[in-house]
């Protein structure tokens, strides 16, 4: 609106002031004066506003967007300065792009701008804010939503802000099922989230994922599952993870983690914690004194002494047992008594498994007579008995330390 200031009192030359004709000649020129300048301004202000209101096209991150020139203006000096070192010239375009911006597609191309000059400078502030505009934005491209959301996502969850992280990766899941990346994120908000199952989970579909790609699969991914069901005691899904991790590396390390895992979750004794010890031992997993002192304990009380002996002179000779300090002489003498007195051990009626049992000790003792095939076949037939329980696991994991799967 323009003020029109109007005099109390106008003298025009050649009237009379005193006259009344011509103060009133004078007040009816003032006017039309005010009128026409009043028009003239109001059109000026009119063909601003037109002119604000006409849209231009630019061009940026493949789309066209329409904008207003004062806008355009604003944008074009911020992108000019988007990839310059010049901070201080920066910041105040991105103030002035700030200002200016005002239309849905003019928020759009600022977003972006923020979006790149936040990345080269490493500011998750700016990320946020713009990744914020860009996910709920109709403009964004459907084939870049999925990596705003992860992105977006990987901001909150380094923030500790979970609850933010795990509804952006979950949309990130819905939009691409099969990417293995989004299934092991979205895991680890699940762990932190204190959801063991969830996360077991969404590991598991996260290597399948991988794998089916053909791409290769992180040994981590293996490690966590097999931590996660360990640390929470589930043990179908962390027996799956010992198998896997073995299956997959089969390294002397993962061995041996594989290995003490499914011994705590299967709650091994008796003639499974025996032949359990005797794949530790074949794989060289064996790595502690009270592990050797065990398995000796154990082997002698099933009537197995000469066994028992050859176990604890392995432990001496890799110096992890001293034959002349408790326990090891304790245990070496009664082995020492029972192979002397010619039994089979202090136990009256040996602990000896059938089935898928029966066929692991026959797998081992044929390896250990030199028959690999025909320890391979048994192995085979205890992995594959429907019935046959812990003894499964043992016949798949003695094939896998053969370097054969199941």
């Amino acid at each position: 609106m323009v003020a029109i200031q109007i005099p109390c009192k106008t003298f025009l030359n050649g009237l009379d002031p005193r006259s009344k004709a011509a103060r009133r000649a004078g007040h009816a020129r003032v006017i039309a004066a005010a009128i026409l300048v009043a028009g003239t301004s109001i059109a000026n202000l009119s063909a601003a506003n037109a002119q604000d209101k006409v849209s231009t096209v630019m061009e940026i991150g493949g789309s066209k967007l329409a904008v207003s020139p004062q806008e355009m203006r604003a944008l074009s000096n911020l992108g000019n300065l988007a990839r310059s070192a010049q901070t201080g010239s920066q910041d105040r375009a991105l103030a002035e792009a700030r200002r200016a911006v005002n239309s849905r597609d003019a928020r759009f191309a600022l977003a972006l701008y923020e979006l790149e000059i936040g990345n080269r400078r490493g500011d998750d502030v700016m990320r946020a804010g713009a990744l914020d505009v860009l996910i709920v934005s109709p403009l964004t491209r459907g084939d870049r939503l999925a990596g705003h959301l992860a992105t977006r996502g990987q901001i909150a969850f380094r923030a500790g802000d979970f609850d933010t992280a795990g509804k952006l990766w979950a949309r990130w899941v819905e939009l691409t099922p099969s990417d293995p990346d989004a299934l092991a994120n979205l895991a680890q908000v699940r762990l932190a989230q204190k959801d063991a199952p969830g996360a077991m989970d969404l590991l598991t579909h996260a290597i399948a994922a991988r794998a089916a790609l053909g791409q290769p699969v992180s040994e981590g991914w293996y490690r966590q599952r097999l931590s996660i069901a360990q640390q929470d005691n589930l043990v179908a899904p962390g027996i799956d993870a010992a198998r896997a991790l073995v299956g997959a590396f089969p390294t002397p390390e993962n061995w041996r983690i594989a290995l003490v895992v499914y011994r705590q979750l299967a709650a091994a004794e008796g003639a499974l914690e025996v032949d359990l010890f005797r794949l530790t031992r074949h794989v060289g997993a064996l790595t502690q004194a009270a592990e050797y002192q065990r398995m000796a304990q154990l082997l002698n009380q099933s009537g197995e002494p000469r066994e028992a002996k050859a176990v604890l002179g392995e432990g001496v000779a890799r110096g992890l047992l001293d034959a002349a300090t408790s326990p090891t002489r304790e245990i070496a003498a009664e082995v020492d008594r029972a192979i002397a007195k010619g039994r089979n051990g202090p136990m009256a009626k040996p602990d000896l498994p059938n089935g898928a049992g029966a066929q692991v000790r026959l797998g081992v003792a044929r390896l250990n007579a030199g028959q690999r095939a025909e320890a391979e076949a048994a192995f085979r037939a205890a992995a594959g008995d429907p019935a046959g329980g812990r003894y499964a696991d043992l016949g798949f994991f003695w094939l896998a330390s053969l370097g054969r799967d199941f």
